[in-house]
């Protein structure tokens, strides 16, 4: 199963970074339906990891994607397209992280990573290789 890693996203330091919010930006839409499982500081983290603040579990998103045979304006395009270019149909998806599990990242730490694990809606289904394309971490939305 394909997980990504964001590159360290300089954070500072936060006393309490209540009203945080992850956007992430060229979700591909096109392809197939998954929920994207977002793990702070754990680039190991699996399919398989628990899903608690203590292992860096942030929340998840979900995708509801056209699936293997999009509309024929978006089969074309998806054609055309390099393997892990940018996303055909891109949409935005946004997640207040779990407060227990930022502040556990943030700990002494001035730089956040956010792992996003793809998870098929169907059993055995398949995910995008790159779940997103950028991400964004705002502080201070309360």
């Amino acid at each position: 199963m394909a997980t990504y890693t964001s590159s360290p996203i300089p954070v500072g330091t936060f006393e309490d970074p209540v009203g945080a919010e992850l956007v992430f930006r060229g979700v591909e839409q096109a392809g197939p339906s998954f929920e994207g499982r977002v793990f702070l500081n754990r680039p190991d983290a699996d399919e398989t990891t628990e899903r608690s603040p203590e292992t860096g579990y942030a929340g998840s998103f979900h995708v509801y994607g056209y699936g293997e045979h999009p509309p024929p304006a978006l089969a074309g395009e998806q054609a055309r397209r390099e393997a892990g270019g940018a996303p055909v149909a891109p949409i935005e998806k946004r997640l207040r992280p779990d407060a227990a599990a930022l502040r556990r990242a943030l700990e002494g730490a001035a730089e956040l990573t956010v792992t996003v694990v793809p998870v098929p809606a169907d059993p055995g289904g398949e995910v995008p290789d790159r779940p997103f394309q950028d991400i964004e971490v705002v502080f201070g939305r309360g």
